[in-house]
Formats: C-alpha cells, structure tokens, sequence
C-alpha cells in the first residue's frame, strides 16, 4: 500500500502549547480551584544546581528548515538549576528582524522545580521510555525534552509530536508513551498553573554572558535581498578576539565584547571582515549550552 506523506513544515508541538489556554473556564491565579490542579508532590526530587546546570530543556529539532533556521532556534523553555525559566520573548513584527533573538527570564523557586519534577514524574518522564516512530508524517521537527534528576539525565524524543491533534484531541497516531509526553509539554506553556504563581517571579530580558556564532561565507549579498531590501554591510571591529575566518565552525565569544555590534544589526546586516563578506549566526547561550548543545 502506498503510504502518504504529509508536510508539516512549521508545524511542531508549539502549535499544541499555544492551544492549551484557550477555553472560557478561567481560574483566578492563586485561587483554590487554581491550586487543586498543581501536581501532588510526595518527595523532594535530586536536581542540579549551578547557575551553569539545567533541570529541564525542551526544544524542538530538526524539520524542514534552513540552515539559518536550526541554528539560531531557541530551546522552548530552559529551567536552570539555580532557579530561572527562560522562554522565547516577544517577537517585533518587522522585517528584517533584530539579528540578536528576544529571550525572557523569570524566578522560580525551590518549591517550583519541585512542582515541575512532580508534573514530569507523574507524566512517566523520570524513566527510559521508548516512543513509537510515525512514518507517515514528513519534514516535522522532534520534540526533545531533558529532565535532570534523581542523579542522570532523562532524554525523551518524539517525532512530530502534535501533528493532527487540535487542543484536547487526541491524535490516533500517538501511542499512550506520545500522549503523556505531548501533554507534560503543552503544560509548560502555563506554568504558572503548573508550578503556581507565586513560585514565579517577573518576566525581564535575558542578558547571555556568551553568544555561540557561526560565519557563513557570503559570495554575492545581492542574492539575500528581499522584499525589496537589500542586505547592509558593516565592517566586523578592527580589534575584535574573534576573526569571523576563526567561526565558520560554532564559537563562543564574549557578549560584553560584542554587544554593541550585534545588538545594532539586523537579519540583513552582513559583516565584512579581512576582505571577505560573513552572513553571521547568532544564537543566546543558555545553561548546560554550548555550540555543541
């Protein structure tokens, strides 16, 4: 039988967490109806805890995107072991878009990650689990989430995920392990209902102490203008540690240092450096990142 395949280009399990707070039953935060929805929690979960660690990343990979596109993707949500969420900020609706990507960070207490341990036990997810393949979905990305406790990482990845399933729907492709997985993920859009208000502080934006790099080699500019806007060319600093040469491959390199230049670009702003043209590539450095992870 001759199977078919459907596109799921920008089609992720973002499309299922955008979902989740929708419905006319709203609940105070903070409220008892609120707090009855927090997860039960019995025991005191092990985690990491530097400023350099992480207890959960979520991300999606992969998918029909461009080179560009994988690079510069931020993870959905990043809890670090000394208590900060980060989560994508606010988009500005104009083209081209601000070349450094809008990331936003809050508090979260030790009851909190406490809460979040519990929500992901309760889901299966402090265990091996094995996910069903779906073959018949193509160019969807791969929901990959890391839970870090009770001593080792817990690495759960699942392929097209949400693709077919509308809020509360269940997809006939999911098996029970899917299921569980997709639904502990759609809860992380709302933690504040996941973990509680009042174990969250305020969003403000996230400051990275490094920016990981690549420079892409840019024969004819002219070839990325678009909408009829062509790309600017600024010059890399003349004393920069970094030669853009040195970063075809990912580096790491100073956000004090390189700040001021980054944050003034676009995504048409290319740079010139020792006579040659460098689309960069910039993506925030979160912890438990690096140009590897």
């Amino acid at each position: 039988m001759q199977k078919k395949f459907i596109s799921a280009v920008g089609a992720t399990v973002i499309m299922a967490l955008a979902a989740v707070g929708c419905g006319d039953d709203t609940v105070e935060e903070g409220s008892p109806a609120s707090n009855a929805t927090l997860p039960s929690q019995s025991a005191d979960y092990a985690y990491p805890t530097g400023d350099g660690d992480f207890v959960l990343d979520y991300s999606e990979l992969g998918g029909f995107v461009t080179r560009e596109v994988a690079f510069q993707r931020a993870p959905s949500v990043v809890v670090s072991g000394d208590g900060r969420v980060f989560t994508p900020g606010a988009q500005i609706a104009i083209y081209p878009g601000p070349l450094l990507p809008s990331i936003d960070v809050r508090t979260i207490s030790e009851v909190g990650i406490q809460r979040l341990l519990a929500a992901a036990d309760e889901a299966g997810l402090l265990a091996d689990v094995e996910y069903d393949d779906v073959d018949n979905i193509a160019d969807a990305s791969t929901a990959s989430v890391t839970i870090n406790a009770e001593g080792q990482p817990w690495v759960h990845e699942a392929y097209a995920l949400a693709i077919g399933r509308g809020p509360g729907e269940l997809n006939a492709s999911n098996s029970p392990e899917r299921e569980q997985l997709s639904d502990f993920l759609a809860s992380l859009s709302d933690l504040s209902q996941l973990v509680g208000a009042d174990e969250l502080g305020q969003s403000e934006s996230y400051q990275s102490a490094e920016y990981a790099i690549e420079a892409v080699v840019v024969t004819d500019p002219a070839d990325f203008a678009n909408s009829g806007i062509d790309p600017t060319i600024v010059a890399w600093p003349a004393d920069a540690s970094t030669r853009l040469a040195d970063a075809q491959q990912c580096v790491l390199i100073s956000a004090d240092e390189f700040r001021p230049v980054l944050e003034s670009a676009n995504q048409l702003t290319f740079f010139s450096n020792d006579g040659v043209t460098y689309q960069v590539l910039v993506k925030l450095v979160f912890p438990g990142s690096n140009c590897t992870l």
